[in-house]
């Protein structure tokens, strides 16, 4: 096989301690280039016999779910992007059963070739019979039944009959109601092929029929039992117009004199496995989603309050101390110790009460994911955004586990920053930090669906002297009335509702201001303009006109405006005939 690549990535691959191997894909399956030390540690086997392994006519002879191996290949062929595998291989000297995942990603040669680096890390066995629990009891069953595959009467079978293949004769040695009432028709007749024809139209679902009536041919029996010690098949039966799941059993006795078949209702069993499995791919699935995205992935059992690394990403940087340090402990102590370390003061008291698996048992749910953010800072001094990510999984006996995901946001925190800062930009005046004219005229876009209570107050206002501070002192005095104009508006009525320069020297407040507080509220505002005080213009001078909603309770927003700046012209009418100024803006 010629070479892909340069001596140097040769070296680069092939000398690490991680787990990893080169692949690339044609005609439909992977090609391994290299294998690193670190899988050749992990597999116990040396580098020749890892890729004689992998590239022999089926590399997929020792791998339990083929299905897995092949959709990788599927998406390594159809896309760039990086993927997951994650497949149960017997691996070793001694043969064990593992959980392997990886993280596939794509390279190209310089002459345009793709290939793709695999990552491997073995899930632990712990941590296995935690993801996948029936996997754990399906070779706790295995070995059960080893031992006891001559056990033909075990009592979990409701009926067992045994073939004496001497004669093919059908002998009772077990039977429930119905069997007793189906045997009962067979006396003197009693030849296996009629018993499971019989069988098979009496009790099995259609679809299941064929492949039962298979084992009343004594012959096809004899041939699978010459490749297992036992056979079992699962299949459906009918009663009382609902589907029960029943499984046979089949097993040699005597010395192979004999052969056993036992019936036994497996519905429980079945629909049980049914619900597990459909648990274990929605974890398996956010299992290889997560070993991407996250930094570190932590399963924590609610009952015992017991919480496990099950994987880490953040290789060996300072800020990963924690995660690589203490992999296993009871749960409140490694979250308390995270939080007092890493958490920034002000997010401790919140992220520790979020956390709990108090808070976790009363909020969250199975179907949905709980976020958690927080700041972070780092041993070295840095500080970033965090965000953990907690899903709940209850298994088929109730019992609740939480799978915790942490995960760098920093990006989401500055985009969302960004947008924040648009936005100020785009709605927020820049002089008085009040808002802009344009986010008044969204307001009043929309007035028509502002909800108006008796307390709501239109105020609109207008600075009488702002023309002339400008021609007498200039326009920094004439921006210091501005400014001094806005600042008494939030002193007094900030608290109360939205400010809007809507102009030069225009304003407008739309606030809802307490019935018994109203005046003295008002009385404050005027007290505080008189009040002011500037250093380069001496006084401030408002004409002001407001509008209650109490006072005409079918006044829309746009009634209260219109009625608030007639007020206020005419206020600003009678200062000028005051003052005797013109009636020039100012």
């Amino acid at each position: 096989m010629e070479p892909f690549f340069s001596q140097e990535i040769y070296d680069l691959y092939e000398n690490t301690n991680i787990p990893l191997a080169v692949y690339y894909v044609e005609n439909g399956r992977f090609w391994t280039m290299i294998v690193s030390r670190g899988v050749c540690k992990m597999y116990e086997a040396t580098k020749e016999e890892m890729l004689e392994r992998l590239n022999g006519k089926n590399p997929f002879v020792n791998i339990v779910e083929k299905e897995e191996m092949l959709q990788a290949v599927k998406i390594f062929s159809d896309n760039d992007e990086s993927y997951n595998v994650v497949f149960h291989e017997y691996i070793g000297r001694d043969r064990k059963l593992k959980t392997i995942h990886g993280i596939g990603n794509h390279e190209y040669t310089e002459d345009g070739r793709r290939y793709s680096v695999i990552r491997y890390d073995e899930i632990s066995d712990s941590s296995r019979r935690m993801l996948f629990p029936e996997e754990e009891q399906w070779i706790a069953d295995q070995q059960k039944l080893l031992n006891d595959i001559y056990d033909a009467i075990a009592r979990s079978f409701t009926s067992v009959v045994y073939i004496d293949l001497s004669d093919l004769s059908v002998n009772v040695i077990r039977l429930n109601d119905l069997g007793k009432k189906f045997m009962s028709g067979f006396a003197g007749k009693n030849c296996l092929r009629d018993v499971m024809d019989a069988y098979v139209k009496t009790f099995v679902f259609e679809e299941d029929a064929a492949e039962v009536l298979r084992y009343g041919d004594i012959d096809h029996v004899q041939k699978l039992l010459d490749r297992t010690e036992s056979i079992y098949h699962t299949y459906r039966t009918v009663r009382e117009g609902r589907i029960v799941y029943y499984r046979l059993k089949i097993a040699p006795f005597d010395n192979g004199k004999k052969i056993i078949y036992g019936f036994e209702l497996f519905d429980d069993q079945v629909r049980a496995e049914k619900k597990i499995q459909s648990e274990r791919e929605l974890q398996m699935a956010l299992l290889a989603g997560l070993s991407c995205e996250y930094e570190s992935i932590w399963i924590a059992d609610a009952a015992i309050h017991h919480a496990k690394l099950i994987r880490s990403n953040m290789g060996s940087t300072e800020s990963s101390t924690v995660m690589n340090r203490l992999r296993e402990g009871r749960y409140e102590t490694i979250v308390n110790n995270y939080i007092e370390r890493y958490v920034v003061p002000e997010d401790r008291e919140r992220v520790r009460l979020m956390t709990s698996i108090d808070n976790l048992m009363e909020n969250t749910r199975d179907d949905e994911i709980y976020y958690v953010n927080y700041c972070r800072i780092n041993p070295e001094g840095s500080k970033n955004y965090l965000q953990l990510s907690i899903m709940r999984v209850t298994d088929d006996t109730g019992e609740v586990r939480f799978v915790c995901g942490f995960r760098n946001i920093d990006a989401i925190i500055e985009e969302e920053k960004l947008k924040q800062l648009l936005y100020r930009m785009a709605h927020i005046d820049s002089m008085t930090e009040v808002n802009n004219r344009r986010s008044f005229d969204e307001l009043m876009d929309h007035s028509d669906e502002f909800d108006l209570t008796e307390e709501a107050v239109f105020f609109s206002f207008d600075l009488n002297d702002l023309k002339k501070a400008n021609d007498s002192c200039g326009h920094e005095a004439g921006d210091e009335l501005i400014k001094g104009a806005a600042g008494c508006m939030k002193e007094i009525l900030g608290k109360y509702g939205n400010i809007y320069r809507t102009g030069g020297d225009e304003f407008v407040i739309i606030a809802d201001l307490p019935v018994q507080s109203r005046d003295t509220i008002i009385k404050q505002l005027e007290d505080r303009f008189e009040s002011w005080k500037g250093s380069l213009y001496p006084s401030l001078s408002i004409s002001t006109g407001y509008v209650c909603a109490s006072d005409d309770p079918s006044m829309t927003l746009e009634d209260m405006r219109r009625k608030a700046e007639r007020i206020m012209y005419d206020q600003k009418e009678r200062y000028h005939m005051l003052t005797g100024n013109d009636n020039s803006r100012s």
